[in-house]
């Protein structure tokens, strides 16, 4: 069955759509219902779901269908003229245009890193360094240049989440105004000349970031269960740059996309207020007054990026009508993140000027003030004081907190996110609160599906509750068991990180980035959520059965001791529901009415009722403080117990705990004591203990075997690179080494896992032969519990062990057997003993070049064969997968 690339009406593409039946619909009614992916009906255990993309199949790399999870694979389709491989001259030509791209990203990067060097944070960037590495200059800019690199996608992302942001907003405005019925995102332009050209240019280049980030799963990391809407790919159409794009028309779309970021953000970042600063210069030295500005007063800036600053700040407000002048010292402050920010907000403004013009008209200046306050001014607010509450967790004083705010006014988005982030967790909460309990309890909250109710109106009552609320929901949660845990330990805080360690600190950087890519975040979230659930509801059982409560907060629920249904009318699963929560505080009901019940028809027959519902309020107050502080410092406690039981290694290498790994770690070693100790009782209780007898005997099985792959291949793998590297490059001829086991332990350690994280979970397959990758393939897939021990050994201990063994021994036999035999001079014989294996290592260098190269010329021959005859795909190993 031949299946053709196709495009689907989401903006998507659909790879598994049969070309003999591309013209079908879905639901035809002689077929019923068919996968879109295979084709196939649905089953009584296969059902078929709606609105189903294939983006989880085209980010997510599977080898079956979403829906009835059968296993296939894609195999090419070319055309019929085409030759078995291609001529030279066309491989050439395509292996030529591969080599300007590249050379495009190298000229990205050394742009980048000489307009970074202009401005003053980059050349502070490089004299820090220079003195850190202890490099020369030159090498010290372009270390800064990965940093500048690093801040250029920070913006794109960030620009890319406001113009997410922004649109959803234009659709809310638009469906408040319009009502439901009309469907679909707002279009729509409005303005024209240079200006529109310009943010018109952005917004692709934003697309376009946007597209990159959801084909590589960012949304997916970040988000739980991302909208459609949000990874829906743009496909923006980069030749609406026109002239451009046709003068640069041998860059494909990526590099022509980063060609143009870089310049965009360098040339108004940098470049321009550069040239402004020094055209000011310029006109100053005209007048003579140039060496007087300069050195008469210390508050005005030295630098001309930052007078270009001030200059573009002052034309802004003088353009903007604006007479009055801004002091010296809040001008410096604001001076290097002013351009940041002003560029993101003009840019955000003319998205909603743009989109939603057609809608705005109808909406009074109030209403505009009343969306920027529940959508920007709350959450903005929420984060600040969320920020504030945390600061003894790193030891930073409110002082230097605001100091630096003040010098960097862009870390004010990062409030921003956590503020929203904190108010879509506690709508999540009340979500799962209006689940268990019945509607009686939430009379006085604002209904917000209520007809009359309307999203531009301001309810101040409701404002202020939310701002209350959460700002003494934080203390309770984050300040106070902060402050308890300081009280009982004053040592505990502040927190020890690797990152504040100059010597390791991009060491650090790349640990923590590895913890954030093997998503530690949604194994958290994956191991809490669950248990969340039950245990609020079985709190809420108890207490109000004891406080005599059950009947008012629980009702026909009351006898129930499991999770109750979701009641009648509680619909918040809809996207619009969600918005307005998050909009009113996250503070809201979501029943079909609250007017049917108030207090005082509860509390008529009972007197004391409020008390004990301030009871009540009071023991769930200090229960959540009670978990808050024990989840906050159990796990650090158990994470720096384990740093302590290593502290031997540690201090080798003069380091100290990390708290953030030791949390990580210490979660995971209760996780594993408490699924541990559930498991043994349970199996005691109901009397399989042969069972769980031969369970033991396979977990000693499996430590034996990860003693031998963590202790032993690790000595040897270091003590070859120990005899490879090290020693050949710090100890002379005429001294004798010192081996040290503990550090060539610690770095075959290291080696040997990168080896095996690079074998099995990534698509590098160049330090590997086949044969080893399917072993550790089937390792993984299978599972260590269902291998037989003697294929874990024979097959893929032994061997790993035999061919380090063989690489150590062989050399070392030869240099000290078989060369006295030859009666060269003593000078001869220790200096071959010592080069032997550097030489080896040279020869295998050697050797892995040659195949890489030959391996990335076939790479290329394929491509460019692709590119040019490939026109489909084509579904094999089409099978159901039974498990």
């Amino acid at each position: 069955m031949d299946v053709f690339t196709a495009e689907n009406e989401d903006g998507g593409y659909d790879r598994a759509l049969p070309a003999e039946e591309s013209d079908k619909d879905d639901d035809d009614d002689d077929g019923g219902d068919l996968c879109r992916i295979c084709r196939s009906p649905e089953g009584p255990n296969d059902p078929l779901r709606r609105f189903v993309t294939t983006i989880h199949v085209c980010f997510t790399k599977s080898s079956s269908t979403q829906v009835c999870r059968r296993s296939y694979s894609f195999v090419p389709v070319y055309s019929e003229n085409a030759p078995e491989r291609l001529p030279w001259h066309e491989f050439v030509r395509g292996l030529s245009l591969r080599a300007l791209r590249v050379a495009a990203y190298v000229f990205v990067f050394l742009f980048n890193a000489f307009c970074f060097s202009l401005h003053p944070w980059g050349r502070s960037t490089a004299i820090e360094n220079q003195r850190v590495f202890r490099v020369s200059e030159k090498f010290a800019l372009l270390l800064a240049g990965f940093l500048y690199n690093g801040w250029i996608a920070y913006i794109m992302t960030m620009m890319a989440v406001l113009k997410l942001a922004a649109e959803d907003i234009s659709w809310l405005v638009h469906r408040e105004i319009h009502g439901e019925n009309e469907q679909g995102r707002v279009g729509g332009g409005g303005g024209g000349g240079v200006a529109c050209a310009f943010w018109k240019s952005v917004g692709i280049l934003c697309d376009w970031w946007h597209d990159c980030l959801t084909r590589r799963g960012f949304f997916h990391a970040v988000l739980v269960e991302p909208r459609e809407a949000v990874i829906r790919l743009r496909n923006p159409q980069l030749r609406e740059f026109g002239a451009v794009r046709r003068f640069l028309f041998l860059l494909d779309d990526n590099a022509f996309a980063v060609l143009a970021i870089s310049f965009y953000v360098s040339f108004f970042f940098v470049l321009l207020p550069f040239m402004m600063g020094r055209l000011v210069i310029l006109l100053f030295q005209r007048m003579g007054v140039a060496t007087q500005l300069l050195s008469g007063d210390d508050s005005l800036p030295q630098e001309l990026v930052v007078i270009g600053y001030w200059t573009m700040l002052s034309l802004s407000l003088a353009y903007l009508g604006s007479f009055s002048t801004l002091s010296r010292a809040i001008a410096k402050n604001l001076s290097l993140g002013f351009l940041v920010v002003a560029v993101a907000l003009l840019y955000l403004l003319w998205i909603l000027s743009a989109k939603v013009w057609k809608n705005l008209y109808v909406v009074k200046l109030k209403e505009g003030f009343v969306l920027s306050l529940k959508f920007g001014v709350l959450p903005l607010v929420l984060g600040c004081w969320l920020d504030f509450c945390t600061l003894p967790i790193l030891g930073i004083t409110v002082s230097r907190r605001l100091e630096f705010v003040s010098d960097y006014p862009f870390v004010m988005i990062v409030h921003w996110v956590y503020g929203e982030l904190y108010l879509l967790l506690v709508s999540n909460s009340m979500e799962l609160i209006q689940k268990i309990l019945q509607k009686r309890p939430f009379w006085f909250l604002l209904d917000v599906t209520d007809p009359n109710y309307k999203i531009t109106k301001l309810y101040l009552g409701q404002l202020l509750f939310a701002l209350a609320f959460h700002a003494s929901l934080m203390v309770i949660l984050v300040h106070l068991p902060i402050m308890t845990i300081s009280f009982i330990s004053p040592s505990f805080f502040p927190l020890h990180l690797w990152f504040y360690e100059e010597r390791i600190m991009f060491l650090s950087m790349a640990a923590y980035l590895w913890l954030g890519r093997i998503r530690v975040i949604d194994w958290l979230v994956d191991l809490i959520q669950p248990a969340i659930e039950p245990i609020v509801h079985k709190w809420i059982i108890i207490v109000s059965s004891w406080l005599q409560l059950r009947d008012f907060f629980l009702g026909n629920h009351a006898n129930q001791n499991v999770r109750p249904l979701l009641q009648q009318g509680l619909e918040i699963a809809d996207e619009w529901s969600q918005v307005l929560s998050i909009a009113e505080g996250s503070l809201v009901s979501f029943y079909g009415s609250q007017h049917d019940t108030t207090s005082e028809d509860d509390t008529d027959d009972d007197r004391f009722i409020k008390l004990r519902i301030g009871l009540m309020l009071v023991l769930a107050t200090v229960s959540l403080f009670l978990i808050s502080t024990i989840s906050m410092a159990l796990p650090i406690l158990v994470g720096r117990t384990f740093f302590h039981s290593i502290s031997f290694i540690l201090d080798k290498f003069g380091l100290k705990h990390d708290d953030l790994y030791g949390f990580w770690i210490g979660c995971y070693i209760l996780r594993v004591t408490y699924i541990g100790a559930c498991f043994i009782i349970n199996h005691i209780m109901i009397r399989r203990t042969d069972l769980l007898l031969n369970l033991v005997l396979l977990w000693i099985r499996n430590a034996l075997l990860f003693s031998v792959w963590v202790s032993f291949i690790p000595m040897l793998l270091g003590l070859l690179i120990d005899l490879m590297i090290i020693i050949p490059t710090q100890v002379p001829l005429s001294e004798t080494p010192v081996y040290s086991f503990l550090r060539d332990w610690l770095i075959g350690l290291v080696v040997l896992h990168i080896w095996t994280y690079l074998t099995m979970f990534t698509r590098v397959n160049c330090f590997a032969t086949v044969a080893c990758r399917e072993k550790l393939k089937r390792i993984r897939s299978v599972g260590i519990n269902r291998l037989p021990w003697k294929w874990l050994l024979g097959k893929v201990i032994c061997p790993i062990i035999k061919t380090l063994l063989i690489t150590l021994v062989f050399p070392f036999v030869v240099a000290n057997s078989l060369l006295p035999l030859l009666q060269f001079s003593g000078a001869v014989d220790l200096a071959v003993q010592r080069l032997i294996w550097p030489v080896l290592l040279a020869i295998i260098i050697i050797g892995f070049i040659a195949k890489l190269t030959l391996d990335l010329f076939h790479y290329i021959h394929r491509l460019e064969y692709n590119d040019r005859y490939m026109v489909g795909d084509r579904v094999a190993d089409f099978i159901e997968d039974h498990s």
